[in-house]
């Protein structure tokens, strides 16, 4: 199944994480984290001594070559797990955000199976104004008749749908048996992902026939604005 990512924590050696100095504190760390991050993904990405599968940010090597790559990011992720220190723990083995794009890195990996999905974002809002801040202007029409679900009910909720084609890897893996695991789902497309290829290791490419999304139990929305749908939330 696919993951949410680890929670946030402030780090340990900052005083009082929840006043207002110590919040700014942890931002400007994360701040920093990211900007280094970024450079090291200008310097290393793609790869100099892994192989890149087909066009997709996905890089291979023997296990040697993955983890003399992965020392190279290793003191970036030990300072992002000082703001997410529950990343990979049990029992749910979240992964870091992907917001931080530092690079996947599995081990072990017999076969991988690219799939494209149609998919779709959802946000929900309590109010006209929030809804068009994130989600960009509608007609006045529109906007009329989003107003008067307030009007007639001050407990409803507006949802918005943004269709999307989503890309992910089926990633197979054996165990210290050499027994096949249950593949695991993962987005990878803003991290990259890095794999330790077994001997035999195949690559599956579905991509050229996305999978349908299932049905959509909201019909006839309230306002399209070419990229979000919204309708009354059930």
């Amino acid at each position: 199944m696919s993951r949410r990512s680890a929670p946030f924590v402030a780090p340990d050696f900052i005083d009082a994480p929840t006043s207002k100095e110590g919040k700014k504190q942890a931002k400007d760390l994360l701040s920093t984290l990211q900007a280094d991050i970024a450079a090291l993904r200008h310097e290393q990405m793609p790869p100099d001594i892994l192989t890149q599968i087909r066009d997709m940010p996905i890089y291979q090597g023997n296990i040697d070559e993955v983890q003399a790559y992965y020392q190279r990011w290793q003191p970036l992720i030990e300072r992002a797990m000082g703001f997410y220190p529950a990343a990979h723990l049990p029992p749910d083995h979240l992964p870091l955000p992907a917001s931080l794009e530092i690079p996947q890195f599995v081990y072990h990996v017999q076969k991988l199976h690219l799939t494209k999905t149609r998919a779709k974002e959802s946000k929900s809002f309590g109010s006209v104004g929030a809804l068009v801040d994130k989600c960009g202007e509608f007609s006045s029409d529109e906007i009329s008749r989003l107003s008067s679900v307030f009007a007639n009910d001050d407990t409803a909720l507006l949802v918005a749908h943004r269709e999307f084609i989503d890309l992910r890897a089926y990633v197979f893996c054996r165990d210290a048996k050499g027994e096949m695991l249950e593949p695991e789902r993962l987005r990878f497309y803003r991290t990259g992902l890095i794999v330790h290829a077994l001997p035999d290791f195949k690559v599956m490419d579905s991509r050229q026939t996305p999978r349908k999304r299932r049905n959509d139990a909201y019909r006839n929305p309230l306002a399209d604005n070419g990229t979000w749908k919204v309708y009354k939330k059930k």
